[in-house]
């Protein structure tokens, strides 16, 4: 592989300022060209393929993630690439010429780009049967929905409610639940998506937009002991949802679609049924899980994905001056597939 000469000149999203209003905050979006003039010793240089545009990106543009970064900067928490230079303190060997899938939020700037400086530890190596698409999206979604999975497993609950259950998320913990038989509830805001999730074997699916959805929830939990619950929209649903949940059961929240802050859970539900409200934080996970049994985690997601049992779909497709127009698209249809921008 041909030796990186320094400076390189590239092209990158760039965020200017935080919007609340998601509209000014994809139209401030703006392509520019930046250089790195040397690379960071202990740091690899990844030439990227492509970068996944996820809700928590959206979130992070307004300024409602938890992750704030000095300003400008470039977005996006996830992509695949090449590692194409290595820093002095490195072991060219070990990483030149390796593909990878990426997993950023530290305040340097992030994967929408032609080029991502990283330090080793928000990389991992990707199977070359992983395809570019897949790579892309392999980092936060398959290993938040194993994160997650594992609390199931702690409780030996008998089935898990997925609220947003037609997400990229709920796809793995769809099959998790299924190879190790515990029953999988869905809850959705539309009729389509709802039919699809049936049709894919979920044992039921709850619209959370019909008027008698608690109620319509608690019956479909009555024949069971305990539960775990996954929340990735907050507001008033995980109150209706942690309302609803049989004794000694848990709610997890680890996303906020609905912008709004968690509420309307009964006291009394927590006080006498032992309901456990808690949050899913990906990046404390993996600093609680070591080395070998990380790869352990890889290697059987990449199994499900590269034989078919489960697959990240991709719906928008753009180049780097076609962001915003993709994700305007994206906003509207996020439960059929993710956005990639490829370079």
């Amino acid at each position: 592989m041909t030796t990186i000469k320094f400076p390189i000149t590239y092209q990158s999203i760039e965020l200017p300022s935080y919007n609340p209003n998601i509209i000014r905050a994809m139209l401030g979006l703006k392509v520019v060209e930046k250089i790195i003039t040397q690379l960071p010793k202990d740091q690899l240089l990844i030439k990227m393929q492509a970068a996944s545009c996820n809700p928590s990106d959206i979130a992070f543009i307004q300024g409602g993630y938890n992750i704030y970064k000095p300003l400008p900067c470039v977005p996006g928490f996830e992509g695949t690439g090449i590692i194409v230079e290595v820093g002095e303190a490195l072991d060219r060997v070990e990483w030149l010429g390796k593909r990878v899938s990426c997993f950023t939020q530290e305040n340097g700037d992030g994967t929408w780009a032609e080029y991502l400086v990283s330090p080793t530890d928000q990389i991992i190596q990707v199977d070359d049967t992983l395809t570019i698409d897949q790579a892309a999206c392999f980092f936060i979604n398959p290993f938040t929905a194993f994160g997650l999975f594992e609390i199931a497993q702690q409780h030996a609950c008998e089935a898990i409610i997925i609220n947003a259950a037609g997400s990229r998320v709920a796809d793995f913990l769809f099959a998790m639940a299924k190879k190790h038989g515990i029953k999988a509830i869905g809850i959705v805001r539309k009729q389509q998506t709802l039919e699809t999730l049936l049709q894919k074997g979920f044992d039921a699916v709850i619209l959370s937009t019909d008027e008698s959805f608690e109620a319509n929830l608690k019956t479909v939990l009555q024949s069971f002991e305990s539960c775990v619950a996954y929340d990735a929209v907050a507001g008033e649903q995980t109150g209706q949802i942690a309302n609803c949940l049989p004794a000694n059961s848990e709610i997890v929240v680890y996303g906020g679609l609905s912008g709004q802050p968690v509420s309307g859970i009964n006291p009394m539900q927590l006080i006498f049924k032992n309901i456990i409200v808690s949050g899913f934080n990906l990046n404390q996970w993996m600093e609680y899980t070591d080395i070998e049994a990380f790869n352990k985690v890889k290697n059987s997601l990449t199994a499900m994905i590269t034989s078919g049992e489960v697959q990240i779909p991709i719906n928008i497709s753009v180049k780097i001056h076609d962001v915003v127009k993709g994700m305007r698209q994206y906003l509207g249809s996020m439960s059929e597939g993710k956005m990639l921008i490829h370079f």
